[in-house]
C-alpha cells in the first residue's frame, strides 16, 4: 500500500483532524506510525521552516496551530494563528516561550499541559487567552509532542479552537439556572408564609400548617438538585452520591410514620455520580413522582414505589415499581413532554435507556446507564 495520510476512525472532532490523532500508514508493514515520521521537512533544530505535506497540512488548518521547540518556545505559527492569536509574524515571535502568550492565571494549566505532553505525548486543557486585537477568547486546547524519524522528542504541537461561544453559553445557562435557583427558593419562601399567616388564627389546624410546611421545605431542597448539585468547595467537584440524592428528592412525598413508607429502597447500590447525572435523574425522579401524585401508587392512601440501584454488567440500573395504586388497564397513547424529555436526558447525556412497561399491577420504569458515565 502506497503511503497516505490516514485518520484513526475511532476518534473525531466535528471533521477536522487534530494533529495527535493523524496517522501514517506505513508501506512497510501494518500499523498507524506518528506522522511526524512522514514529514522530511521535519529536524530536530527547526521544525517545520521547510516545505512538505506537513507544513501544507498546518497552514490549510481552520485551527490555530503553533510548533514548539522541545523547551516549550514558539518556533512558527501558522495562518490561522497569526491571525487569531498574534498580531506579528513568525520571524517576530520566535524564540518566544508559548507561556507569555497566555495570562498568568493560565500558566500553571500550559506548564502541566506540556509536562503531561512530555510523559504520555498528549494533553488537553481549555483558558482564556487575548486574541492578536487584545480580546479575551476562551481556547479549547490540545498539546502532542512531536517526535522525529528516530522517536526522539523534538517539540511540541499545540492546536487552539475558539470555543468561547460554547463557553459563554455555558456561563449564560448557569447564571439562568442560579437565577431559577433563586425563584424557587423565593416562592417557597412566600408559601410557606402564607400557610404559617393562614394557619395562625387555627389552632385545630396547626399540625396540618406544620406537616405543609416540612414538605414544601422539603420539595424546596429536592428541587434544588436540579441547579445547584452538592459540590466538594475545595475542588469544586460534584460530590453527591445516587443514594442521597434519590432519598432528598423522594423525601417530600414520604409519610411521617416510620411503619408507613410510602418508598421502599431494595438494593441501594451507591456510586458518586456528577452534575450531569445529578441533573438527568432529578429530572426523571420528580416527573415519576409527579405523575405518581396524579394517577399512580401515591394517589392512594396505601400505594407504595420500589426501588431498587444496583450495578449490573458494568451498568448502573435504576427500577421504579409501583404497587398498590390505581389498576392499570391499557397503554397511554399519548407521550408527554416529561416522558420526552426523560428519553432525552438519559439517551443524549448519559448514553443510557429508559423503558416503561405499564402492568395492570402498575408502572415499572428501568434506567440503564454506563457506569462510566455517571461522573459526568
Amino acid at each position: 500500500m502506497s503511503n497516505g495520510i490516514e485518520r484513526d476512525p475511532a476518534i473525531g472532532l466535528g471533521g477536522l483532524w487534530p494533529i495527535n490523532v493523524l496517522r501514517r500508514w506505513s508501506a512497510s508493514g501494518p500499523g498507524f506510525e506518528p506522522v511526524s515520521e512522514s514529514l522530511p521537512a521535519l529536524t530536530a533544530s527547526h521544525p517545520l521552516t521547510g516545505e512538505g505535506p506537513g507544513r501544507g497540512f498546518i497552514d490549510a488548518s481552520p485551527d490555530c496551530i503553533e510548533v514548539l521547540d522541545a523547551n516549550g518556545n514558539l518556533q512558527y505559527a501558522n495562518p490561522m494563528a497569526l491571525r487569531l492569536l498574534r498580531s506579528k509574524n513568525t520571524a517576530e515571535n520566535e524564540g518566544e516561550p508559548w507561556v507569555d502568550g497566555w495570562p498568568v492565571e493560565a500558566h500553571a494549566a500550559v506548564a502541566t499541559a506540556l509536562g503531561q505532553a512530555r510523559s504520555i505525548g498528549t494533553a488537553a486543557f481549555g483558558g482564556w487567552r487575548p486574541n492578536g486585537r487584545g480580546e479575551s477568547r476562551y481556547w479549547d486546547v490540545a498539546v502532542s509532542e512531536l517526535i522525529d524519524a528516530q522517536a526522539a522528542p523534538i517539540g511540541f504541537y499545540a492546536v487552539s479552537r475558539d470555543l468561547t461561544w460554547m463557553k459563554r453559553a455555558e456561563e449564560d445557562r448557569d447564571l439562568r439556572s442560579l437565577e431559577m435557583s433563586h425563584r424557587l427558593k423565593n416562592v417557597f419562601a412566600l408559601v410557606n408564609g402564607l400557610v404559617t399567616v393562614s394557619a395562625r388564627s387555627e389552632p385545630s389546624v396547626q399540625p396540618y400548617a406544620r406537616a405543609l410546611r416540612e414538605r414544601l421545605s422539603a420539595l424546596d431542597r429536592g428541587l434544588l438538585y436540579l441547579h445547584a448539585p452538592v459540590t466538594d468547595a475545595a475542588e469544586g467537584q460534584p460530590r453527591q452520591t445516587l443514594q442521597n440524592l434519590l432519598r432528598s428528592l423522594l423525601e417530600p412525598y414520604e409519610t411521617a410514620r416510620p411503619a408507613r413508607r410510602r418508598f421502599r429502597f431494595l438494593q441501594s447500590y451507591n456510586p458518586v455520580i456528577g452534575c450531569q447525572t445529578v441533573t438527568c435523574l432529578a429530572l426523571i425522579v420528580h416527573e415519576l413522582s409527579t405523575n405518581a401524585i396524579k394517577h399512580g401508587a401515591l394517589s392512594t392512601a396505601n400505594g407504595t414505589i420500589f426501588i431498587t440501584c444496583r450495578e449490573q454488567d458494568g451498568e448502573m440500573q435504576l427500577i421504579w415499581t409501583e404497587r398498590g395504586g390505581p389498576s392499570i388497564s391499557s397503554v397511554p397513547k399519548h407521550v408527554g413532554f416529561g416522558s420526552t424529555l426523560a428519553q432525552r436526558c438519559i439517551g443524549g447525556h448519559l448514553e443510557g435507556t429508559i423503558s416503561h412497561s405499564w402492568q395492570r399491577r402498575g408502572l415499572k420504569v428501568r434506567i440503564g446507564v454506563p457506569v462510566d458515565h455517571l461522573s459526568g
